[in-house]
């Protein structure tokens, strides 16, 4: 009933709660946050050119099928 009670108590948000927990935090250094901000820039600009090249073909073949 003890472990009950205090496992509700940790739920709740304070202030002081969430600038301990900030504190904890393993904060990724400038190296790692420019490699992991690089990668989602990258995956992102190619997720858009495959995306561009599937509204192509999807185009091109929608104007085959209506001139037809």
């Amino acid at each position: 009933m003890a472990k009950e009670k205090k496992a509700k108590k940790d739920r709740v948000y304070s202030p002081k709660g969430i600038i301990r927990e900030l504190k904890t935090v393993e904060w990724p250094g400038f190296t790692a946050l420019l490699k992991s901000s690089g990668l989602v820039i990258l995956f992102t600009l190619l997720f858009g050119v495959y995306f561009f090249i599937c509204e192509l073909a999807a185009s091109g073949l929608l104007n085959l099928i209506i001139k037809a």
